[in-house]
């Protein structure tokens, strides 16, 4: 018995060493993302009537990007570039259908190295709930293959592996009824509900944020990274009975308010343990609002066009960061940054070591921060200010190359056609109150007849006209176009794409609780 014992504390021993214990400059990490929320939704950006929230108290208590940028227009490749610092053609997030289905057979590849993962080599106890969007099943079915559990995260509550459809509406004013295909809630990697019920669905994510934040509330011994993903304000929308008719703006209102109320309830927890000054939080969407769904889309502000378009709506969204003691209140930033950025710039402040044996692209702007931190002894990879100025940010839609941020200006060289909200207002698709009869797009596919190339390219000078309304005249900007001709030839040379994952097709991989029910339905409790 002795010598079992001696292995035991040998073994713990071992453990202890493994796992480094944390610092000072390591804080709680919690993201908050809202999904297809445009810039403009929220009153601390600018809307008239969207009523004040807990997210808008982030932006005055911390700080408020408004050059905040997502590296795609659409789910899947913006969810994995902001998890893993790399632009979604690196990680293969392109091919026929634009985003990951049930049909896919893939997900975020087994050798990508995701934010949770990072941080967990430095002793961050890892945690998620929401929307994951990144891969289910491979070609086995249910095998979970790509789900959260298997990319970092020790903790996995309740979770949309794929997303919340317009086919999942119980309102019966899109569909007769939910449909079982795509409508999947999950419990780590178990389904618990096909079709899912929307009903508590936000509660029931903040109650499993509130419990694993309970459980690492001894922060000096291993602090937590906790990744929130709400399934608002994607089509269909939908809101507890308390958040029904209690806003000025109607159904789209109401979810923005119940999303903000789950950000106040899991920051009120944070507070309550007394973990407020040890948390960095931040708030962002993983793309801009969709245009064309009428009064049930987001508001993109003064931007042109939306999710699943180039323009600024699409690419352009919110971003607030509060750390109180180390970000001082009110504060605006007009920084070009990228969602890529928080991996490298997270994992150099918490002491992590950026992978050297691929191509990171986001950038550590530790320095470029208003931060208060005495951390990050390396600051060799952050980038100096001439950089920071000119510093290159690549739009691909699919391995299609359609515009770049490039200081004031973006530049296009593909375009898809978009319309002003009048023109939305009077087609047949948005009925009276703005209500619309069907989940469209003017244009999606990347490579589809409703692309036009433009040669010479589109500039817009997105800081004098930042709702590119006014392109200028490419014959007066020679030398930005030879110089950007360098940097995008340079970019392309050293650019190896992966394979493409979403053009991978199986039904063996689509989600089924009950494959003996035809209707492939459950409610487990």
């Amino acid at each position: 018995m002795a010598s079992k014992n001696t292995f035991i504390a040998i073994m713990i021993g071992i453990l202890h060493i493994a796992v480094p214990a944390a610092t000072a400059n390591q804080p709680n990490i919690v993201i908050f993302l809202a999904d297809d929320m445009g810039y403009g939704d929220l009153s601390s950006y600018g809307h008239p009537t969207q009523e004040w929230g807990p997210i808008d108290d982030l932006a005055r208590e911390g700080l408020r990007f408004t050059s905040m940028y997502t590296a795609s227009s659409l789910c899947s490749p913006s969810r994995a570039a902001l998890l893993t610092g790399r632009l979604p053609v690196r990680i293969g997030m392109y091919g026929y259908q634009m985003n990951l289905t049930p049909l896919s057979p893939k997900g975020l590849p087994d050798e990508e190295i995701t934010l949770a993962e990072a941080l967990k080599d430095v002793g961050y106890s890892t945690g998620m709930v929401g929307k994951w969007h990144l891969g289910i099943n491979g070609w086995i079915p249910m095998d979970g293959k790509y789900l959260p559990y298997r990319n970092g995260f020790d903790y996995v509550g309740t979770n949309l592996p794929y997303t919340n459809l317009w086919s999942c509406d119980e309102s019966q004013s899109h569909v007769a009824k939910p449909q079982s295909f795509g409508c999947y809630l999950y419990r780590n990697a178990t389904i618990i509900q096909q079709p899912f019920s929307h009903e508590n669905l936000t509660r029931t994510l903040v109650e499993d944020a509130k419990t694993f934040i309970r459980q690492h509330q001894t922060h000096i011994e291993k602090p937590f990274f906790f990744y929130m993903s709400f399934a608002h304000v994607h089509v269909s929308l939908f809101s507890s009975k308390e958040f029904d008719g209690s806003s000025k703006r109607g159904m789209y209102g109401d979810n923005i308010r119940e999303m903000s109320w789950g950000v106040g309830e899991v920051m009120s927890e944070i507070k309550r343990l007394g973990m407020d000054d040890n948390t960095l939080v931040l708030f962002s969407s993983d793309n801009g609002g969709h245009s064309e769904l009428c009064n049930e889309g987001g508001d993109n502000g003064i931007f042109r066009g939306g999710k699943a378009n180039y323009f600024e709506g699409g690419l352009r969204v919110p971003g607030i960061m509060r750390w109180p003691g180390h970000i001082s209140p009110g504060i605006v930033s007009s920084t070009v940054i990228s969602q890529m950025d928080l991996f490298p710039t997270l994992v150099t402040m918490v002491g992590g070591e950026v992978p050297i044996d691929r191509k990171i692209d986001g950038l550590n702007m530790l320095s470029h921060l208003p931060l208060n931190i005495s951390s990050a002894d390396d600051m060799e990879t952050t980038p100096k200010p001439t950089e920071l100025d000119i510093r290159p940010l690549f739009f691909y839609c699919n391995d299609n190359l359609f515009a770049v941020r490039y200081g004031a200006f973006k530049i296009h060289y593909q375009t898809m056609p978009v319309k002003s909200r009048l023109e939305y207002g009077q087609t047949d698709t948005c009925l009276e109150a703005g209500f619309p009869t069907q989940n469209y797009f003017n244009c999606l596919w990347c490579g589809s007849f409703c692309v036009e190339k433009h040669d010479p390219p589109l500039i817009y000078n997105v800081e004098a006209d930042p709702g590119e309304t006014y392109p200028l005249n490419p014959k007066l900007y020679g030398d930005l176009l030879a110089d950007l001709s360098d940097v995008v030839n340079k970019h392309k040379a050293g650019l190896e794409p992966g394979d493409p994952i979403f053009s991978s097709f199986a039904p063996s991989s689509i989600p089924c609780c009950n494959p003996d029910n035809p209707g492939c339905s459950c409610n487990y409790p």
